[in-house]
């Protein structure tokens, strides 16, 4: 993936060119900081110091000219904002401006500046020499810390993580990662504090994703992307909404029509607001979603759209990129010939940038467009130098699509046995992928990642048996007629397999609308009655305390008179989210109906339900909502009831159904316990 300029303080990221849509030649929104595979982590440019250094930057401005150290706090800052505005350019020209930052700023005694100078010297390095950058960012960190600085330990903590992950580390990447976000939340709530939080959720976000953990990038990005709503930071929601949008044209997520909504979205705000390079990265996603739909037509003319600006721009990196995906396509549509010449003007230039990550990802696309030629052992040999260069990085899922190119490589050139063994290394890196999706939490996800894989496994299988029948058929005839049998048992045995999974799948896809509220998402009236009943007779078998709250809209018709039913329903939606993120450990919420819903809080007293509904309260008039006019607010009124010994389910929701009727006859917009 991509990345247009227009969220500098988003760390870039890079997709990959695999021909599926985590085929990922898609683009993330900011300049990147080197070319990687795609969703690949850039550390954050570091938004917070920005105000620094423009109010250092007035400050030496402001001074009389004799004053000696305006111009080496001017110098530094003008170093600090070339090496940035460099970094996809010239990384190499980046670094040497952040070194010369970092020694003129030592002899200025501003700490603030020398850690934002040593910031952008660990970033830029790590675009060129990640085991380089490490030593800087453990120094920067130290630094830090003694200083009691949260805001610049995420940002290290953070450059820590991109450098682990280019040296094949995930495991230790994702450590410096957590602690990146840990550092970020410390830092407190000030506008600047919530940048950096939402910088470093967006790039273990983006990280999660390049190493297939989809449920986890979803979370950070979408609280990455509120934290930006709420601050205002149009750039981070146009770089968080792209990333989102990216995680659902994964070929492992498949949801590419909502995907294109998202980039169109974006398509037109970018071509509104006049940023070319970014109007150029939507053309590119849109593209790259249409070709996993198979709308290969259409996607070559957005390609070559995007293309054209990125030449106009001078952008020559992107315009490879673009080369690339267009050959890769080519390939697709039969025009192998004619997508060779793509392919290798794009390789030259990663070859001639020391770009090792894209040259891999890029023979890849050169072995398919030669295979189709039928010139196999050149074909071959980009393979295996790809398989080596991700094996050293730990990456099965490029590692599954070379193995999978590989066998089908292999039995186009007769070599039954090596196809076998490759459709084998296959299937081994699709049970590591698997492994990873187990640890998600979201049904809907892990069922669809589940249903490519098994088409994949199925595509092996073909292969192994395609495999088997050319051994076959050199064996006795006697036996040939009945292995035949054998395979073709085999074949509609997988069928019914695949048939019966399918009938699960929706099956269970069937029991999670029946219990989901359509509007709001959560959990409906069943649902949450169910989750009340199975709490009480907990509660009360093990002597424990259980409170509930019930509250709905205040004015309600009210809302839906002035607004119309679907500013009605963006109010519902609205609160639902707010009361979601406010709630405690172990509660649940659910929508009982119209605008009334309830809350079920285990192990909870009636004064502590008391606190939460009062914090429900507060959130909710204090918000703003969509399509209302300056000083309108939306309230809720509040009932608090704790479950007795006696209590069954009726009579609790009765006596908190009571309270909430009090609060609001005394005016609404408040909390009664019962």
């Amino acid at each position: 993936m991509r990345v247009p300029a227009c969220a500098a303080s988003i760390p870039a990221l890079r997709a990959d060119d695999s021909r599926t849509v985590a085929s990922g030649r898609l683009r993330v929104i900011v300049s990147s900081r080197m070319q990687r595979a795609r969703l690949d982590l850039r550390p954050s440019r570091v938004r917070w110091w920005i105000p620094l250094l423009l109010c250092v930057a007035w400050a030496a401005t402001a001074q009389p000219a004799t004053r000696p150290s305006a111009p080496g706090r001017a110098d530094v800052i003008a170093l600090l904002a070339e090496a940035r505005a460099l970094e996809e350019k010239d990384p190499g020209r980046a670094r040497l401006l952040a070194q010369r930052a970092a020694t003129a700023v030592r002899g200025l005694g501003d700490p603030a500046l020398q850690r934002s100078a040593q910031n952008v010297l660990c970033n830029t390095t790590a675009a060129v020499d990640a085991a380089a950058a490490l030593p800087i960012a453990e120094r920067g960190l130290r630094g830090s810390v003694e200083a009691a600085d949260a805001r610049s330990s995420a940002g290290f903590l953070s450059c820590r993580g991109y450098a682990l992950d280019l040296l094949g580390k995930p495991g230790e990447a994702a450590i410096a990662f957590d602690r990146a976000v840990a550092s970020a939340r410390k830092a407190g709530d000030a506008i600047e504090d919530k940048e950096v939080l939402a910088d470093a959720l967006a790039l273990r976000g983006g990280s999660r994703h390049y190493h297939g953990r989809y449920d986890d990038a979803i979370a950070d990005l979408d609280r990455a992307y509120a934290l930006n709503v709420e601050i205002g930071q149009k750039s981070g929601q146009r770089y968080t909404l792209n990333a989102i949008a990216n995680v659902y044209s994964d070929e492992n997520v498949g949801e590419y029509d909502k995907a294109i909504g998202y980039y169109r979205q974006l398509l037109k705000e970018n071509e509104a607001a006049g940023l070319s390079g970014e109007v150029a990265t939507s053309l590119f996603n849109i593209a790259s979603a249409r070709e996993m739909k198979g709308e290969f037509d259409a996607a070559l003319q957005d390609y070559r759209r995007a293309l054209e600006i990125d030449t106009a721009l001078g952008a020559r990196a992107a315009v490879a990129e673009s080369e690339r995906s267009i050959g890769a396509l080519l390939v697709k549509q039969g025009k192998a010939d004619e997508a060779l010449p793509w392919i290798e003007r794009a390789l030259a230039h990663f070859i001639a940038n020391d770009d090792a990550e894209s040259v891999a990802r890029t023979r890849i696309a050169r072995a398919k467009a030669l295979r189709a030629s039928g010139r196999i052992p050149e074909a071959v040999e980009d393979l295996v130098f790809a398989e080596q260069h991700f094996r050293t990085h730990n990456n099965p899922r490029y590692l599954a699509k070379i193995y999978d190119a590989m066998a089908d490589a292999r039995a186009a050139g007769g070599e039954w046995r090596k196809a076998y063994d490759a459709s084998m290394a296959y299937r081994r890196a699709q049970e590591q992928l698997e492994k990873r999706a187990r640890e998600e939490q979201s049904s809907r996800l892990r069922v669809q990642f589940d249903s490519a894989k098994k088409e994949q496994e199925n595509r092996a299988l073909l292969i192994e048996n395609a495999h088997r029948g050319e051994a076959l058929r050199n064996a006795e005839r006697v036996r040939s007629l009945q292995r035949m049998f054998i395979i073709f048992g085999a074949a509609f045995f997988t069928l019914l397999a695949a048939m019966a999974l399918q009938l699960v799948n929706r099956g269970r896809r069937l029991r999670r609308l029946a219990m989901t509220d359509e509007l709001t998402g959560m959990p409906n009236r069943r649902k949450i009655m169910d989750f009340l009943d199975r709490a009480l007779r907990a509660a009360q078998s093990g002597g424990e305390r259980l409170s509930v709250i019930a509250f709905d809209v205040d004015h309600f018709k009210r809302i839906n008179d002035l607004h119309g039913h679907h500013g009605g329903d963006r109010v519902l939606c609205a609160i639902a989210e707010l009361i979601g993120r406010l709630l405690p450990v172990g509660a649940r919420v659910g929508r009982m109906g119209g605008e009334e819903f309830l809350v079920v809080l285990p192990g909870t007293p009636a004064a502590r339900a008391h606190e939460v509904a009062e914090a429900f309260r507060s959130a909710v008039s204090g918000a703003e909502y969509e399509g209302f006019a300056d000083g309108e607010r939306a309230t809720i009124s509040l009932g608090v009831a704790e479950a007795s010994r006696d209590d069954d389910v009726e009579t609790l929701l009765r006596r908190a159904d009571s309270a909430m009727y009090r609060a609001k006859g005394e005016g609404r917009d408040r909390t009664m316990s019962a």
